[in-house]
């Protein structure tokens, strides 16, 4: 996803920045992270549509919920975009013709990937795993749910002084200038469902 909020360029994750020992001794040591190069692995054109396929997801696709989140302070909305994916993980075993013979649940999934604006992007995740997962019908639209709850906490950070948002209509990026950094991503959120099976 950072690929495509990036218009195409893959750019190294940076986890840790400087490290630094024995600080006001004559052993301080500083360590700092080296610069690793960003490389072009699509091109903008493609970065820009699958975007904007991506956004229609969330105006009139399976991430529905998720329209409308977050507001730019000017009367609209910023823009958001996103894939959605519902995984019910089983082994069957099947005899010499083909018949099922035997179905063993794995685990049950649910994932929405998202971009808000320019800038941000990140994946919410929702899994039960085990013979119980097959107690389970969640899909897609419990992250997207869990996303639209975690809106006000995004919503802080996309706040920050400097940040250029896309407005709905357009693509994000695509009428506002120059980028104004490179995309981050949101802090992971891995979610283990926790609500009651389905019945019957």
């Amino acid at each position: 996803m950072g690929i495509l909020v990036n218009d195409g360029m893959r750019r190294p994750p940076v986890l840790i920045r400087e490290l630094r020992f024995a600080p006001g001794t004559p052993y301080t040591t500083d360590l700092e992270a080296g610069r690793e190069p960003e490389a072009p692995v699509l091109s903008p054109a493609v970065a820009r549509a699958a975007r904007g396929v991506m956004a229609e997801v969330v105006e009139r696709g399976t991430a529905r919920g998720a329209r409308g989140a977050f507001a730019d302070g000017h009367g609209g909305s910023i823009v958001v975009g996103g894939k959605t994916g519902t995984g019910d993980n089983r082994f069957e075993l099947k005899g010499r013709r083909g018949a099922k013979r035997t179905t063993r649940v794995a685990g049950r999934t649910a994932a929405f990937a998202f971009y808000v604006g320019d800038r941000y992007f990140g994946v919410i995740t929702t899994f039960v795993t085990g013979p119980r997962a097959g107690d389970y019908g969640f899909t897609s639209a419990l992250p997207v749910a869990v996303f639209k709850l975690l809106a006000p906490t995004i919503a802080s950070h996309l706040m920050e002084p400097g940040l250029a948002l896309g407005h709905s209509g357009a693509p994000a990026g695509s009428a506002l200038g120059p980028r104004p950094a490179p995309a981050r991503q949101m802090p992971a959120a891995i979610l283990g469902a926790r609500g009651a099976p389905r019945r019957g």
